[in-house]
């Protein structure tokens, strides 16, 4: 069976950001994108493709965080939504972590115009970044 062409347009923007591959990543984003963001301290929508970036880049840069490890558990997908069950291991803090997350997002013409970010265990997301980050009135 094939992978829906949503899923595997998702499958690879994941796999070029666990190889540090940001480009890749942001072409299938749409110019347009809205970015709901649940991390704690960065929570927000996000408009724009220019603005999820810098969103991400914040996060590393404010937090210290490095992703050690991203793995697809499953994608689902159809034409207009996609998605991802993953994993991830970061380094934040001097501590490591392994968390899980849905990510979802609406897909039109191949590109994400929106997503929502969302922690299976968000306790943990929120013990793992508790003064991890400058204040919310700096982010």
């Amino acid at each position: 069976m094939n992978e829906h062409p949503n899923a595997a347009r998702i499958r690879s923007a994941y796999e070029a950001v666990a190889r540090g591959d940001m480009a890749t990543f942001a072409d299938a984003l749409d110019d347009q994108i809205v970015w709901h963001e649940s991390m704690p301290g960065f929570e927000g929508d996000y408009r724009g493709r220019d603005e999820a970036l810098a969103l991400l880049g914040r996060v590393f840069e404010q937090t210290g965080m490095e992703l050690n490890d991203l793995a697809i558990d499953h994608i689902l997908a159809d034409d207009s939504l996609a998605m991802v069950l993953l994993e991830t291991t970061v380094t934040l803090g001097g501590r490591r972590q392994t968390s899980q997350y849905v990510d979802v997002y609406r897909m039109r013409d191949g590109k994400a115009t929106e997503h929502w970010h969302l922690p299976l265990d968000q306790r943990a997301e929120e013990m793992l970044f508790a003064g991890s980050h400058l204040s919310d009135t700096e982010t």
